[in-house]
């Protein structure tokens, strides 16, 4: 019979038997790739940098290191909820959805995404499988030059005018007008 000193030594064992046949470091490097890449990372920058594609779709499937945003794309889970839902719309974060993204606060109702403006199959932001329809909360900002910033939002002045053009803020109700001076 096993005590439990002896399953504390073999579950360590284990894990340096793992480490020793490459698992632990294949993982390692799978989630340092997503990280060089602000968090988000194509199949095609995870293959080029030589992680396994068996690699990727088994730690996508199990979702515990990695998730699939959309086709092709992966994220930490422990990205923010709203920079995965624009990406999985199809682009990064702007408008006001930038700017609190910025500031670190919680996310309003209404997501701002900016995408090219010859984007296509545009997803839900909650389900990858199905595409972005009329009812949901997603003000998309189609443009033909994508403003400054990272893959997850767009800078935060660029954030700021965009929202000083924009008409939907909050819960979808236009923005009040400014009381005359």
């Amino acid at each position: 019979m096993q005590s439990a000193a002896d399953d504390s030594t073999s579950s360590e064992s284990w894990l340096a038997a793992a480490d020793r046949r490459g698992r632990v470091s294949r993982m390692k490097q799978l989630l340092d790739v997503i990280d060089r890449y602000q968090g988000l990372a194509s199949r095609y920058e995870l293959r080029a940098n030589g992680v396994d594609a068996g690699l990727i779709d088994v730690a996508a499937w199990y979702g515990r290191h990695m998730i699939r945003v959309r086709d092709g794309w992966y994220a930490r889970p422990t990205e923010r909820r709203d920079v995965i839902r624009a990406w999985r719309v199809g682009g990064r974060l702007t408008c006001v959805s930038a700017s609190e993204f910025h500031a670190g606060i919680e996310p309003g109702p209404v997501l701002h995404v900016e995408v090219p403006r010859n984007a296509a199959r545009l997803r839900d932001p909650d389900d990858r499988r199905r595409r972005l329809g009329p009812h949901a909360a997603v003000v998309v900002h189609w443009t033909r030059h994508p403003g400054p910033g990272d893959r997850r939002a767009v800078s935060p002045a660029h954030a700021e005018a965009v929202a000083a053009r924009c008409g939907v803020h909050g819960a979808g109700l236009p923005r009040a007008a400014p009381a005359p001076a």
